[in-house]
């Protein structure tokens, strides 16, 4: 589970953020306990929400989305450090399911966010397992290629291009078999979501043979180091994720990115409630992220994009930004990754062995 292990450029991580109010040991039974991460909710946001709700928020931040997970994992067996609310990538949702680290949201909470129901029917299908809804999303953003413009003489515009002579040994892929056998069913064709792979032997013979040839293009395969090897010039081209790239192109105006035409994966970030009760605050807190007022915030200053559908108060240049807000005929080729059967699983592990053993 390597993917979105996100890369931070520069600054200083800083351990929690709460807000101004001071409380005295009474009132901690009002407060609401939040784990975030760090930088995908603006500061402000969070004296925003008290203010208007009156009530308090302890918020810490983590600055992995890994590390999130890591400490998901560690909740049953330190109920009392449990938050009532956490932060969890959506690569991490089904696993959190299935080791029963959270709990749905009960139908007369999920009433208590009526954003909820204002929310594209991807996102809620994203979330929704047999009928219950595990998390609400709050940002989401996609995979996409960064390369370097100074040094290359053409343009990148699609997966294919990963594929060109030029790049040989000078392409860093993610340590991540789901995104890079996806990037390539897109390359040829195919969706993401395609199940028993070796059903269809065209289609599977041709997915080895370019599987094998990419392969020869890579220099190295990391899900967390992808941006540093390309600004050392160590590699020329990266495939990772927008917030990492959102992020680094605004330091180095030589970088970059691009939405590949054939359609890209798509990922989000969800708030989720650990094992535990939870108050009511915390339906309010996840309404309160997807407000219109609250969800320009999250789009116009952090480095990804609220799933809301009502964005109008984001300002017209962050709209013009083509890394947030790609072509909608390249979204409509885009996909959420959803969880596949247990035998593709296994053909996405054999193939995976195959293209790393360079057989």
């Amino acid at each position: 589970m390597d993917r979105r292990k996100f890369l931070v450029l520069g600054g200083a991580a800083i351990a929690s953020i709460s807000g101004c109010q001071l409380v005295n040991s009474f009132d901690q039974r009002d407060r609401l306990k939040i784990t975030g991460l760090l930088g995908a909710i603006p500061s402000k946001v969070i004296n925003q929400f008290e203010t208007a709700s009156q009530l308090n928020i302890e918020f810490k931040a983590e600055n992995l989305p890994s590390k999130l997970w890591q400490e998901l994992q560690n909740y049953p067996n330190s109920p009392d450090k449990a938050p009532h609310l956490t932060s969890l990538g959506d690569a991490w949702l089904d696993l959190a399911i299935t080791q029963s680290l959270i709990k749905p949201i009960a139908p007369n909470l999920l009433a208590q966010i009526p954003q909820w129901q204002k929310l594209s029917p991807i996102w809620q299908k994203s979330v929704t397992r047999n009928n219950q809804v595990w998390g609400i999303p709050y940002r989401w953003g996609a995979a996409a290629i960064a390369y370097r413009s100074d040094k290359l003489k053409f343009e990148i515009t699609q997966w294919a291009d990963l594929w060109r002579s030029e790049l040989k040994l000078k392409l860093t892929l993610p340590d991540d078999a789901r995104e890079v056998i996806g990037l390539v069913l897109k390359k040829i064709g195919q969706s993401y979501q395609q199940e028993n792979l070796a059903e269809n032997q065209e289609i599977f013979a041709r997915l080895t043979q370019e599987l094998k040839s990419l392969h020869s293009q890579v220099l190295t395969y990391t899900s967390d180091n992808y941006l540093q090897s390309l600004l050392a010039d160590d590699s020329l081209v990266a495939v990772g994720w927008t917030s990492d790239m959102y992020k680094a192109q605004r330091q180095n105006p030589n970088l970059k990115v691009v939405i590949p035409q054939e359609g890209t994966s798509l990922w989000s970030d969800m708030w989720v409630m650990p094992t535990g009760d939870a108050p009511v605050s915390a339906a309010a807190w996840m309404n309160f992220c997807l407000t219109p007022a609250i969800a320009a915030q999250v789009t116009a200053l952090t480095d990804a994009v609220s799933p809301s559908s009502e964005l109008d108060q984001v300002p017209a240049s962050v709209k013009a930004d083509p890394i947030k807000f790609f072509p909608q005929e390249v979204l409509a080729k885009s996909e959420i990754l959803t969880p596949l059967s247990q035998p593709t699983i296994q053909q996405y592990k054999n193939l995976w062995t195959k293209m790393r053993s360079a057989i």
